[in-house]
């Protein structure tokens, strides 16, 4: 419990309707087809992070009349900050704010729009977070899917749009002038186009289930009466017809 009160990781969160869609999103799909991509995309960051048990979550949710609360998201309804009235610099301050103040001394800002980010990705940028350096996992469009930061050096966030294409030349020219390092994380992808969506829908199927139903049994043939040890002695070996069948694994 210590580690995870030391570390926390922070989603931000728009209820899934055509108005509250990136405008990204729309643009390539359309704003109906968009919702729902956003969603399948907010559900699967929203495992990961749920079952990652080293860090705390933070929701930052700007609801509406429609979806007052997150039980669209989790039927546990897990609780959010909200974030009425507030432009994505004003909820990423104060979403980082939140995570300091309840004792975290490492804060990652997650993208749900990168769908492959892997557990031990959040595991590697929360051991590289330090006063001196700051995380960033980078998309191949140079837009940034993770941040990871400490509070003293929560600054270089200031004024930059963290789904922006640009930020991650942004934040590297801010962390150079704070003389801050920085650690790089795997390169990932957005999902922005067909391309993109396609190849997580592939890997997404490819992956293995865990309630991948078992295969079909052969029917067992009738058991063949026990042969006689000293038959067994007299052919060395029992017969192939008579020997009882390996139940299936």
């Amino acid at each position: 419990m210590a580690i995870q009160r030391d570390n926390c990781i922070i989603l931000l969160i728009e209820p899934p309707v055509p108005e509250r869609v990136s405008p990204e999103l729309a643009g390539a799909f359309g704003p109906e087809r968009a919702v729902h991509i956003n969603l399948d995309l907010l559900q699967n960051v929203y495992k990961l992070v749920k079952n990652f048990k080293d860090a705390l979550l933070i929701l930052s949710y700007d609801k509406s009349p429609r979806h007052p609360d997150l039980t669209w998201l989790d039927h546990d309804d897990p609780g959010f900050l909200e974030a009425k009235g507030k432009n994505l610099e004003g909820r990423i301050a104060d979403a980082f704010q939140l995570a300091f103040n309840t004792g975290a001394k490492k804060a990652l800002l997650l993208s749900h729009l990168s769908p492959g980010v892997k557990p031990e990705w959040l595991n590697q940028a929360l051991e590289s977070v330090s006063e001196k350096q700051i995380v960033l996992g980078l998309n191949q469009n140079r837009s940034v899917y993770l941040a990871g930061l400490t509070i003293n050096n929560l600054k270089v966030l200031g004024g930059i749009r963290c789904m922006s294409q640009k930020t991650a030349d942004e934040l590297s020219e801010k962390a150079k002038r704070s003389k801050l390092s920085i650690f790089q994380l795997p390169e990932a992808y957005a999902v922005e186009n067909e391309e993109t969506l396609r190849k997580w829908l592939e890997a997404r199927d490819a992956a293995p289930s865990l309630f991948m139903k078992e295969p079909a049994r052969a029917p067992e043939a009738a058991a063949a009466p026990a042969q006689p040890r000293q038959e067994e002695k007299k052919h060395g070996r029992r017969s192939h017809k008579n020997s009882t069948p390996t139940p299936p694994i």
